[in-house]
């Protein structure tokens, strides 16, 4: 009998975890299951064409909010052509639903709630040897037999995780090189959020430390890039997670592990090791959802503002961990002003990534079934939210223009230094969500939500944008951020970088051919030919605060601030990054002086 068990990945780069459990906990019980995994973006009879060549006798997939209707329309397809494969479908979007599921979806022949390992190997022993799934009941499957949905109607757990073997073999290695490598060392949550589903039965289950720790070690040592665990609260055990934290930070090689924390559970010593650890080493991702307390009591989450801004802001500045912070638009009580309010002070942290998501209705979640919030939401999955009692559609709908906005320009973490900077005005005074609001509204007025921009067209926005708040700070430090985040790349003459560099390399000739005074800007500098300076090294004018905010510094002593701020300076960006900016030294000498007239005599060659 052949088993061949797949999901609908919503990118080629995330893999499927469970999956993978299912695989090896079959194989501690003599059952062998097929992995074969494909995409939602994958044409569907494409799909059906492949697995139809795989000749199976049972077809299980994994099913999410991300693939649940695609998948279902691929089964009616598969049960249409192949009518003797059994199909069973598995995951949180069927846990909690299986008997509407199979009275709505006749090609659906059974489905396994909860935890999938012990049920699912259980059912495939029974097929396999002739014996009905549902009668006498296993615990966690539902199906349909003789016209009857018959079977257990339970969620199930698997109380010894123990018991379930390392998911990932010598072979994954070859073929998830990459790809997201996803990993657990815990099941459950402690908390009970009623947006989601994690934390229904208010249980934590470890996987043995020991055991983690050797397999942490596996995947450094196969150079595994990135590992995202999906443990729903990594730090609700210190005994626990506090181990495994400093072994990531002592021995996490070129790894980078991918952890959700909560921020009312962190204490000095989390602090410290995220601040101690080599850069890149772990990322965090930190889910307030609302800093509004009517609307937490409501969603049963806990939140603890002062420890937020105690614990979060020492992680950022030590500049070691990557922070990544989460809103939720569209929960009770929260307003558009309301809104307002809590990504102002989660934008007041200075997150490396302060994303915006918005609620969904999941199936088995609490908020789904809290009428008095008149939620109005997608009756498809992913059951986003359109209205609330106190967000009408036409906000949801701003919000979401918004998001994206801010998803391209902050989030992107390409224009750090001008955000930065921005970002220190707004903090001091005014509203941050007010700024990017007026940046959106620039944005639909126009119609970019509508075009496919490239990147040259997304820095010419951003830089009108900046000129239209008459902001020469900003447009100088764009362009700054423009040569550094792509390598020199992007030039345009629609943000003051011009393709035609040859009065530029000009101007620049005799620093560069003066070795010794180079030498005290870039040591071990040695001229070999114009291509690689053209390459690795751009000049910009800026003005005297953007200068200062750059922090360079090496212009002559006797300069006031005053004077400094009321010129300009030609300055040198190396776009690899190994060299800080410097104030090209002739203009520091003598800011009248006409630089072009020594270099009149002389004729750059270009060589190519």
């Amino acid at each position: 009998m052949k088993v061949i068990i797949s999901t609908l990945n919503s990118k080629y780069i995330h893999s499927s975890l469970a999956l993978r459990y299912l695989q090896a906990y079959g194989r501690t019980k003599d059952e062998a299951y097929e992995i074969v995994e494909y995409t939602i973006n994958m044409p569907i009879l494409d799909i059906l064409n492949h697995v139809t060549t795989l000749d199976a006798d049972v077809l299980g997939f994994a099913c999410y909010i991300w693939n649940i209707d695609m998948t279902l329309h691929l089964c009616s397809m598969i049960k249409a052509v192949r009518p003797n494969i059994k199909i069973i479908l598995g995951g949180p979007e069927v846990s909690y639903t299986a008997r509407e599921l199979l009275e709505d979806n006749p090609y659906i022949d059974y489905i396994v709630q909860g935890e999938a390992e012990e049920a699912f190997t259980s059912f495939v022993k029974a097929i396999r040897t002739g014996q009905s799934p549902v009668n006498p009941v296993i615990p966690g499957i539902l199906g349909r037999e003789q016209d009857h949905i018959q079977g257990s109607e339970e969620a199930v757990e698997v109380k010894d995780l123990s018991t379930i073997p390392f998911p990932y073999t010598e072979e994954d290695m070859l073929t998830l090189g990459n790809k997201i490598v996803y990993y657990e060392s815990s099941r459950g949550c402690p908390f009970s959020c009623q947006y989601c589903l994690s934390g229904n039965r208010n249980t934590v289950r470890f996987f043995p430390q020991e055991r983690v720790l050797q397999e942490l070690a596996w995947f450094v040592d196969h150079n595994v890039k990135q590992v995202k665990f999906v443990d729903r609260t990594f730090n609700c055990a210190p005994h626990h997670h506090i181990p495994l934290m400093e072994w990531m930070r002592d021995h996490g090689g070129n790894t980078n592990f991918h952890l959700e924390m909560e921020s009312i559970l962190m204490t000095e010593k989390e602090v410290e090791i995220l601040s101690s650890t080599r850069h890149g080493q772990i990322q965090i991702e930190v889910g307030v959802q609302s800093t509004h307390d009517k609307t937490l009591e409501a969603i049963h989450r806990r939140n603890d503002w002062g420890r937020i801004e105690s614990v979060i802001p020492p992680i950022i500045k030590a500049g070691r961990t990557h922070v990544h912070m989460d809103l939720i638009v569209g929960l009770p009580y929260e307003s558009k002003a309301i809104f307002e309010t809590s990504f102002n002070d989660l934008f007041s942290l200075q997150p490396h990534a302060l994303q915006i998501g918005f609620l969904k209705l999941l199936k088995g979640s609490g908020v789904r079934s809290m009428a008095e919030y008149e939620y109005i939401a997608n009756p498809k999955a992913p059951y986003e939210v359109l209205q609330t009692h106190v967000l009408p559609y036409d906000d949801v709908r701003m919000l979401k223009h918004f998001e994206d906005v801010f998803e391209r320009f902050y989030n992107s973490e390409r224009y750090r230094t001008v955000f930065g900077y921005i970002s220190e005005s707004l903090i001091q005074e005014g509203s941050a969500f007010a700024y990017f609001e007026d940046m959106t509204k620039l944005w639909l007025e126009k119609g970019n939500q509508d075009r496919k921009l490239n990147d040259a067209d997304q820095i010419a926005f951003l830089y009108e944008f900046f000129t239209l708040k008459g902001n020469q700070v900003a447009c100088d430090l764009l362009r700054y951020d423009v040569l550094t985040s792509f390598n020199g790349k992007i030039r345009d003459e629609r943000f003051g970088l011009s393709k035609d560099r040859k009065q530029e390399m000009q101007d620049a000739e005799i620093f560069w051919r003066e070795k010794s005074l180079v030498r005290q800007y870039i040591p071990n500098y040695s001229f070999v030919e114009w291509r690689r300076i053209r390459q690795d090294y751009h000049t910009i004018e800026v003005c005297g605060e953007a200068l200062l905010y750059l922090g360079i510094n090496n212009f002559d002593d006797s300069m006031t601030d005053t004077v400094i701020l009321s010129n300009t300076y030609v300055i040198i960006i190396d776009v690899k990054g190994e060299t800080k900016p410097f104030i090209r030294p002739q203009q520091c000498v003598d800011t009248n002086l006409n630089y072009r007239e020594h270099i009149a005599s002389s004729t750059i060659r270009e060589e190519v």
